[in-house]
């Protein structure tokens, strides 16, 4: 997810412009002018402090960005309370390929999530954040661009000694001019992104005791291991273009951050959210 949205960050836009009102699209009107208004204010409250800003927006923005994670999390725990139930009515079918089998299979299977409230609606839920996401990553690129209407309130780009009009570019492992600061935020991006999919692949407990039995197919084994290098890949990518911008290398720090720790509490939500699912099916 926060892959893909990498991607598409380069491909939003125009991010060397500066945020003006006049003839806008539709998406800046409704998302980049709002967030931007959002920034200015915070960065106004505290000597126009564009860090600031940065921070509190991004904190302001995933947290109404979670009631559509928490809606895809349901769908995770609604999976795993049923998983027993689906893992029985395949077995039941594993030798029996026929099509008439196959729908009966099917049909037991919408049963089990007509019961449990799946609805795979949810899997499209993350997508719903993008919109809010990109929005934020083209606020944060442009604007204390010079000529915007919001840069003279951004104007202080000092951060604890980190400039944020800078960037940590490659320069620096040449022997030209480079920002080690810039380094440093690039390296702690790339840390926290590590740390973050790292949590995010970690079954929780009871996930653990209801997944699938038997060994794992050659594909699915296949597809475990590119995920693995896909994830190693977006680090070194979100590391090499955190070098480009130290502005977007602090929103991704507070946003891993905040993930990190969405990620945790979630978790302990999840945990009780499943085992009152199990206890209620129990006792129903």
């Amino acid at each position: 997810m926060i892959g893909l949205l990498v991607v598409l960050s380069g491909c939003s836009g125009d991010v060397t412009a500066p945020i003006k009102s006049g003839d806008i699209g539709f998406f800046e009107r409704i998302l980049v002018l709002p967030v931007a208004w959002v920034m200015q204010f915070f960065s106004g409250l505290f000597n126009n402090s564009f860090a600031i800003g940065i921070i509190i927006t991004t904190i302001i923005v995933r947290t109404i960005a979670w009631p559509i994670y928490a809606k895809s999390n349901d769908l995770s725990i609604k999976m795993a309370v049923a998983q027993p139930e689906m893992n029985r009515i395949q077995a039941k079918y594993a030798t029996r390929k026929d099509p008439e089998s196959q729908q009966k299979m099917q049909m037991e299977l919408m049963a089990v999530y007509k019961k449990y409230g799946i609805n795979f609606f949810g899997c499209l839920m993350p997508f719903l954040q993008m919109p809010i996401f990109l929005a934020m990553y083209q606020v944060v690129q442009r604007i204390w661009i010079e000529g915007g209407m919001y840069a003279d309130k951004v104007q202080n780009m000092k951060f604890l000694g980190i400039d944020l009009a800078k960037s940590g570019n490659f320069g620096l492992i040449l022997g030209q001019d480079g920002d080690i600061a810039g380094w440093i935020l690039a390296i702690i991006v790339a840390g926290t992104m590590f740390f973050l999919n790292h949590l995010a692949q970690k079954k929780p407990s009871y996930a653990k005791n209801t997944a699938a039995h038997g060994p794992q197919s050659a594909q699915a084994e296949q597809s475990a291991k590119m995920m693995k290098y896909m994830q190693y890949f977006m680090v070194i990518m979100m590391f090499s273009i955190s070098l480009g911008s130290n502005s977007l290398a602090l929103y991704w720090v507070v946003g891993n951050l905040y993930s990190i720790g969405q990620n945790m509490i979630n978790r302990v939500i999840n945990e009780r959210k499943y085992y009152a699912m199990k206890n209620k099916d129990l006792v129903g």
